[in-house]
């Protein structure tokens, strides 16, 4: 009887490990997207500059990347890896920015594989949500990203960024991006009264 519930609970763990994984997967991959691009380096930077449609004003938004690291994710500073976000109307309005470290999101990382003899070979792979985001009318918008991607030993590879429509914002742990309303920071006053459809704070 023992055995049987050791063998359970091995089987058990595994099994709930893999579905927290696949639930997580779909919860970051849900919603309309409205933009897909990959980029490139450009010496030690990557930088985006990518318009996008949004449909509705109701609807939280969400900024998502995924990137390959060259080297094994090693340690967790913050001084390394900066970047500027910002989100701006068609105009050129910015609506929002923020400042941060990409390696604040290395919690969303895992190595390609366990069974590489060499160091060099080795690699991690990411998928992180840098920001939900609330707009504040339909239309056309501009992402801004400049990244500092080569520091040291390690490197940014087939960075790519994505944004969905309809989404439902992520709890706030395990994940660490903000969560904005941008008709806070609107030029217009057109939306001020409107209603969202989900509660709205600095973080999910």
């Amino acid at each position: 009887m023992e055995l049987a519930v050791i063998i359970f609970l091995c089987l058990l763990f595994p099994a709930g490990a893999l579905y927290s994984y696949i639930r997580a997967k779909k919860q970051q991959e849900a919603g309309k997207k409205v933009l897909e691009a990959a980029f490139s380096q450009h010496g030690n930077r990557i930088v985006v500059d990518r318009h996008f449609l949004l449909t509705t004003n109701k609807k939280w938004c969400r900024v998502r990347t995924v990137f390959k690291w060259q080297e094994p994710v090693g340690h967790f500073d913050d001084k390394l890896h900066r970047y500027r976000l910002s989100i701006e109307t068609g105009s050129g309005q910015e609506l929002y920015a923020e400042e941060r470290s990409m390696t604040e999101f290395f919690g969303s990382c895992w190595y390609q594989s366990s069974k590489l003899k060499r160091r060099s070979d080795a690699s991690c792979i990411c998928d992180a949500v840098l920001v939900e985001f609330l707009p504040p009318w339909p239309g056309q918008y501009a992402l801004k990203l400049d990244l500092q991607a080569v520091e040291g030993a390690s490197e940014l590879l087939n960075f790519t960024v994505m944004i969905s429509e309809g989404v439902v914002p992520l709890k706030r742990r395990p994940y660490v991006h903000a969560c904005v309303d941008l008709r806070k920071n609107a030029p217009h006053k057109e939306s001020e009264n409107e209603e969202s459809d989900f509660p709205i704070d600095s973080f999910c």
